[in-house]
């Protein structure tokens, strides 16, 4: 949702990271939180004061609305606002008024605070389609967008691939996830799609 020019400010001046859970239990989100911490060569059981991570799993969809509304207008100096399951900020993916309004919202949120905002949202089990139609939003407004599958040629592997990109794609490539982070797998090859 930012420009080039813009995410390399963003970067340069402002460091922090906010990031907002959706969906996963407790003891999942402090998993992630360790596994991010431990990449950025942080400690993992100590507070770090440029990344926030909140849970919302058990909030209602315009309650979390309003948390990210909340931490947005209060805490400053966040660069990087991550947004992991954007299908649980809505009560209907199908909604087109209710999938427009929250993709404005968020077009607002990175012009207002000058910040990218990176979302989750999964695919259709049965199509590998992006869900409903705040996916479809989603793809016309981001700045790319990537897809996320289980490699089917790799035991627990997952391989990435742009899906659309307003700048320069790159070529597919794989990690799996450890205890310790993901490892890449830049030496597999990856079917052609």
């Amino acid at each position: 949702l930012l420009s080039r020019r813009q995410r390399q400010m963003c970067i340069r001046d402002r460091r922090k990271v906010l990031y907002f859970d959706t969906e996963q239990s407790r003891f999942h989100c402090h998993k992630v939180m360790q596994r991010i911490l431990r990449l950025a060569g942080l400690p993992d059981n100590e507070d770090c004061e440029n990344f926030v991570f909140v849970g919302l799993r058990e909030f209602a969809p315009s309650v979390r609305l309003g948390a990210i509304q909340y931490a947005l207008d209060t805490w400053k100096d966040y660069g990087l606002v991550i947004i992991d399951g954007l299908r649980d900020l809505m009560i209907d993916i199908n909604d087109a008024s209710e999938s427009v309004h929250l993709i404005n919202m968020m077009m607002n949120w990175s012009s207002v605070f000058n910040i990218h905002i990176h979302c989750v949202l999964h695919l259709n089990k049965i199509d590998d389609n992006i869900r409903g139609h705040i996916g479809t939003e989603l793809t016309n407004k981001a700045e790319t967008v990537l897809v996320i599958n289980r490699s089917t040629v790799y035991a627990d592997v997952s391989e990435v691939h742009p899906l659309n990109m307003r700048d320069k794609e790159f070529k597919p490539f794989a990690f799996s996830v450890n205890e310790m982070g993901p490892v890449s797998y830049t030496h597999l090859t990856l079917p052609t799609t």
